[in-house]
């Protein structure tokens, strides 16, 4: 199976390239990249909400912090306004089914849509039957088998996106990264401190960034093998 993996994802996958910076510095690298970049017409800036589930034995997790050359993980993703509200005043929203997987830098991801409740999302603990709810969604989309897998962390940050006008690769601001829920039977409680950095990411299909960064990846942000997941629980009191 892993085989089978490493080939699709060789053949089909994206280069993920993070640089990571200090949060503080988040508003002159937003108004750099709003002069050196286009600004994505497709997706507003956000707040990006992620749950991420985890086998008994936390697989992922272990993963990430082993630093394993191929890793797999899957969570469940919907996006608010800056301000914590749905984009559409509407009870159900688009929620976003993820099995991400990495071979190196390089990465290729599965989505599934569905619809939920906001409010549910928002009010329920992540050990609630509500949450519970996940895997057998995962189980009916996906066409192999998967482990039992159950409501781990919920972290969040805000994004903004850009695009590079040469190339068309896909550039991601991400900061005021935080806890916002956890199991309560699997980790101690959320306390929605932000990480002291941010995250500027780099998709493409290729592996350096493109020639109008080279400035901005050599001297300002740091190269680095960065997990918000990782970095989220680690911070926590385990």
């Amino acid at each position: 199976m892993t085989v089978v993996l490493s080939k699709l994802v060789e053949e089909k996958g994206e280069f993920e390239l993070k640089y990571t910076f200090p949060n503080y510095f988040r508003s002159p690298l937003e108004s750099w990249l709003s002069v050196c970049c286009k600004k994505d017409p497709n997706y507003p800036k956000s707040r990006v909400q992620s749950i991420y589930l985890e086998s008994n034995l936390t697989e992922s997790y272990q993963e990430k912090v082993n630093s394993d050359f191929f890793k797999t993980k899957y969570r469940v993703r919907w996006y608010e306004t800056d301000y914590g509200r749905p984009f559409e005043e509407a009870d159900k929203i688009p929620v976003f089914l993820e099995n991400k997987m990495k071979i190196g830098t390089k990465r290729l991801k599965n989505r599934w849509i569905v619809e939920t409740s906001f409010y549910k999302l928002s009010s329920e603990n992540l050990n609630s039957q509500f949450h519970g709810c996940w895997y057998e969604m995962f189980s009916d989309k996906k066409e192999d088998f998967i482990p039992y897998l159950q409501p781990f962390v919920q972290i969040s940050y805000t994004r903004k996106r850009f695009l590079d006008s040469i190339t068309g690769s896909r550039l991601s601001l991400d900061y005021d990264i935080r806890v916002e829920k956890t199991n309560s039977s699997l980790l101690p409680p959320a306390h929605k401190i932000p990480l002291d950095v941010g995250v500027f990411e780099v998709k493409s299909k290729s592996n350096s960034p493109p020639h109008s960064l080279v400035y901005l990846t050599t001297n300002i942000v740091k190269k680095a093998n960065f997990s918000k997941y990782e970095q989220c629980v680690s911070s926590l009191e385990i």
